[in-house]
């Protein structure tokens, strides 16, 4: 069955019907769900789904005959000729995965498939969609100037993990917490969320702990299909895993200078795995930028499973899911709640009943220098109330008590550090709920919101 993905789905669509689009790049990380997608679409329309081999011209040749159920040829113009066929007056969608592989298969493919579709093909209908799982690939390829498909103005989108209300369709019985922690396991990735099962316990060893087909998808195989050096780039994941994430706190931690970390994280950042962050009202101040890891699960990797690589290797990972990873989770679990909090507020920007609308939710922090610290809201967002700039500001609970006044005070004493909008809202999420004080207030004040974590899973996907 397939989940999720309308959104991708409706760009595809409109590039199907608009005559004058002749080329779609579609590229993301293995296992996040570009082939699933592609071949969802295909049932829909007329054409061919083909998974380019990195192999020599005669076996890619068969491998096309094959796919395409054509007479036998032995040539790459024949096969498209006969593409040519096969569509004849009707739109035709011709996909080629794994792009890349295609186009070094022989210098000319490229070109004989680009004037194909320029000329021979020009008036009936096919559409061609490049998909890819190298970044660097696909912008060398598909995507640069210098891409031999420029000149057709070509889309591109890049695939990118499910939210966490996409990811919860494929556990839909599963309690609030356990969609949370699957959520944080799998970070939204499908490769990942189809090996969810049981409990929680069950799904970490599926995902992460288990000899698989899937297990090619792991990011230390990602990084390693898009650099070399595999030694320093682990190696500043795990201190990125680990919380410190200003360059300073990594430059110590790896023992690196800075102008040598910059250009490694940097390079993260080219393929999708690490993000720069800056404060939502202060993008440009550079003294207070940080670095993260993108993707829940590739946290959970770097976190729980890399700093143990020897109980990893030498099979003993059982004893690694027993002691060094279930009984460790809670302060990871809040990181991943406050992404869940964010998709929550995301999905607000079209709810009427919402106070405002948001446009842009983000964070904002302090450093202490001094003592290596940061401090600040887990998410603020932007947004308007009736035309006017309106701001939001939330903290997000991950804890067993329920939140009580004093812990409300504290966020709206926190935004005096800030030049707040007239129309500012205060937004507390609470896994397990409020005391009777926290609820007296916020009935009394309009602009304080208790948001519980079952009111954050009885949302649904738009």
């Amino acid at each position: 069955m397939f989940i999720g993905r309308e959104r991708e789905l409706r760009r595809l669509e409109d590039f199907l019907t608009d005559d004058k689009k002749r080329v779609f790049c579609v590229y993301g990380r293995q296992g996040i769900g570009k082939t699933a997608l592609l071949k969802h679409l295909l049932e829909q329309h007329k054409g061919v789904y083909f998974p380019a081999y990195k192999t020599t011209e005669d076996q890619q040749l068969k491998l096309m005959i094959k796919v395409l159920n054509i007479r036998e040829v032995k040539t790459l113009e024949e096969v498209l000729l006969e593409i040519g066929k096969l569509a004849k007056d009707d739109r035709y969608v011709l996909v080629i995965d794994h792009y890349g592989d295609f186009a070094k298969t022989d210098e000319s493919y490229a070109v004989l498939l680009h004037k194909f579709l320029k000329d021979e093909w020009s008036s009936n209908g096919i559409k061609l969609i490049l998909c890819e799982d190298s970044y660097l690939t696909a912008n060398k390829l598909m995507l640069s100037a210098g891409a031999i498909w420029q000149d057709f103005d070509p889309e591109a989108m890049e695939l990118k993990c499910m939210d966490f209300y996409e990811s919860a369709g494929f556990f839909p019985e599963s309690t609030a917490e356990e969609k949370v922690f699957y959520f944080g396991l799998t970070g939204g990735m499908p490769c990942y969320l189809k090996q969810v099962e049981k409990d929680p316990a069950h799904s970490v060893e599926n995902v992460f702990l288990r000899h698989t087909s899937e297990m090619g998808v792991l990011p230390e195989k990602q990084i390693a299909t898009e650099l070399r050096e595999m030694s320093y780039y682990n190696r500043l994941l795990l201190t990125l895993a680990s919380g410190k994430t200003r360059v300073n706190q990594i430059s110590e931690d790896i023992k690196k200078p800075k102008d040598v970390v910059v250009p490694y994280l940097k390079k993260l950042m080219s393929i999708g795995i690490v993000q720069k962050e800056n404060p939502i009202t202060e993008k440009d101040n550079r003294k207070k930028t940080r670095y993260s890891i993108v993707n829940e699960s590739d946290i959970f990797w770097y976190k729980f499973i890399a700093p143990h690589m020897d109980m990893y290797l030498c099979g003993e990972r059982k004893k690694l899911l027993e002691e060094e990873i279930m009984p460790h989770t809670s302060d990871y679990m809040r990181q991943v709640f406050i992404h869940v909090c964010k998709d929550y507020l995301m999905q607000q920007s079209d709810d009427p009943e919402f106070p405002a609308k948001l446009y842009e939710v983000g964070n904002w922090w302090e450093n202490d220098d001094e003592k290596m610290t940061t401090a600040g809201f887990d998410l603020v967002a932007i947004g308007e109330r009736n035309g006017e700039p309106a701001m939001l500001f939330a903290r997000c609970f991950y804890d067993d008590d329920p939140i009580d006044m004093a812990t409300l005070k504290s966020l709206i004493d926190l935004t005096k550090h800030l030049k707040t909008s007239e129309n500012t809202y205060y937004v507390i999420f609470s896994k397990s709920g409020f005391n009777a004080s926290a609820q007296t207030a916020a009935a009394a004040i309009k602009n304080i919101l208790l948001i519980s974590l079952e009111d954050v899973c009885a949302k649904r996907a738009h």
